[in-house]
């Protein structure tokens, strides 16, 4: 006679009470979600408990089937955790793609109140260092030509400063790396980080020819608390321009918004009239649109002192839950979903950040540091110094984390605060709000509300689950 077979739960199962008497359960390693009633959460305890054998295989064949798929049921053999560091480790070392943060520009024309870059680094005047030289550019383009593989791909983040002070370098080098990504068969795409006040048509035409497909903008909340944080550098209001300038890009522009509200004490409980500004703008029913809140941080010497401004991460993980429930209430889109992370390119060795000066930095929030650069780009490629074996040292595999059922979301947090700002909770929201924002994308599912990429993956019948990631 055949031998049943044995399973084990995944030591990454999280189950939550949903509304309607059923459970939400979800697996950090695969993202499988499932709504499960009693008769199939009985099931499930029984052969995770290795007392599978009064459990009629034949009838609930296709809840087995799925609780496999999701990654809730595993061989009893497996062991996770290793199997988690494997992917880490090929994710950081043996990735054939290449990416590039790149900073035509340190320059900015705004005098955000949080900035973590160096307000004199900001202001370096042109001739000084503070647009990208030629010299800087040709060995941008050189190390392109010797890391892209053939048939690889290469990603370029635009980054600052602000990048759309200096448009020239962006469609010159954007010129070189699609002819050389022609050349060799490999993917090129393009996103953008920006204030948005350049944002206008003409720079639309230019970062749609550089295949820009992807742009981050902050707005912080109603224009009387946006102005006061994110003013231009003279003084002077920033809100009416960049709204604007958001309004007035066309839906089939070919290049996704994402609109960043970065949060802290100071403007918590203004956000939902934040919200009802971008409904009333028709926002909310924009393909093109999505919305992200970040948490400020106290990142060191370079900003003014806003350490009792910033949310610790339990406050901005509650925060973050009654935001996407207001938004969901307002109609607008939810695309909050938790998602297995290998690692930030920071401690890898496919990417890297180049400043004007060919400073090269493994993470953009060192930018201006020049303490902690990890090396000089030079015609023939990336010198490297002593501070990139900080970086490519780095573990997530250490303490607490160890342990953690979050591991897979995470993989240890951020690198860069691991290492440099020690007194910040390194853990990821969904340690605090998991419990809470599961039961959101239920809603949002039942409202038609959910975000294309999520829709598809979200399944609630009896017990079925989305797809590994």
């Amino acid at each position: 006679m055949e031998e049943t077979k044995k399973f084990k739960a995944s030591r990454y199962n999280h189950f939550v009470p949903a509304e309607n008497g059923k459970r939400l359960a979800f697996n950090a390693l695969s993202c499988g979600l499932a709504e499960m009633d009693d008769e199939s959460y009985e099931v499930y305890e029984a052969l995770a408990g290795g007392d599978g054998d009064q459990i009629d295989r034949e009838k609930n064949a296709d809840l087995i089937e799925n609780l496999k798929k999701g990654g809730f049921l595993i061989d009893p053999e497996l062991d996770e955790l290793a199997a988690i560091r494997a992917a880490h480790y090929r994710s950081r070392f043996g990735n054939r793609g290449f990416g590039l943060t790149l900073i035509p520009t340190l320059q900015c024309n705004f005098a955000c109140d949080y900035c973590y870059e160096d307000s004199k680094i900001r202001s370096t005047p042109a001739d000084r260092g503070g647009v990208m030289s030629d010299e800087v550019c040709d060995n941008v383009v050189r190390l392109c030509e010797q890391r892209v593989e053939p048939k690889g791909s290469f990603g370029v983040t635009w980054y600052g400063g602000e990048p759309l002070l200096a448009p020239h370098i962006i469609e010159t080098l954007s010129e070189e790396f699609i002819r050389i990504c022609n050349e060799k068969e490999a993917d090129f795409h393009a996103g953008i980080i920006t204030n948005g006040y350049l944002l206008n048509q003409k720079n639309l035409e230019l970062l749609r020819r550089c295949r820009v497909s992807f742009a981050q903008v902050t707005i912080d909340g109603p224009r009387e608390i946006h102005d006061q944080r994110r003013c231009l550098k003279g003084g002077g209001g920033t809100f009416d321009r960049i709204m604007d300038n958001l309004a007035s890009l066309p839906e089939d522009s070919g290049i996704r918004i994402a609109i960043r509200i970065n949060v802290d004490k100071r403007n918590e409980n203004r956000i939902p009239d934040l919200l009802a500004d971008f409904k009333r703008r028709g926002f909310h029913k924009r393909k093109d649109i999505s919305l992200s809140f970040g948490q400020v941080f106290q990142a060191g010497g370079s900003c003014p002192d806003i350490s009792t401004s910033c949310l610790a991460t339990s406050e901005f993980s509650a925060f973050l839950a009654d935001a996407y429930a207001t938004a969901i209430d307002m109609g607008f889109r939810h695309a909050s979903y938790p998602a297995r992370q290998f690692g930030c390119g920071a401690v890898g060795t496919s990417s890297a950040v180049i400043e004007p000066t060919g400073t090269v930095q493994n993470c953009w929030e060192t930018v201006g540091h020049d303490e902690k650069r990890t090396g000089i780009l030079r015609p023939e490629g990336i010198a490297y110094e002593n501070n990139y074996t900080k970086w490519l040292g780095w573990t997530p595999f250490n303490g607490e984390c160890l342990t953690c059922g979050l591991l897979p979301l995470c993989t240890g947090g951020c690198p860069h605060r691991s290492l440099y700002l020690t007194d910040i909770d390194n853990c990821v929201s969904w340690k605090y709000n998991l419990s809470l924002v599961l039961p959101l994308v239920r809603l949002a599912r039942e409202r038609h509300l959910l975000a294309a990429q999520l829709d598809s993956r979200v399944a609630s019948d009896r017990a079925s689950t989305v797809d590994h990631q």
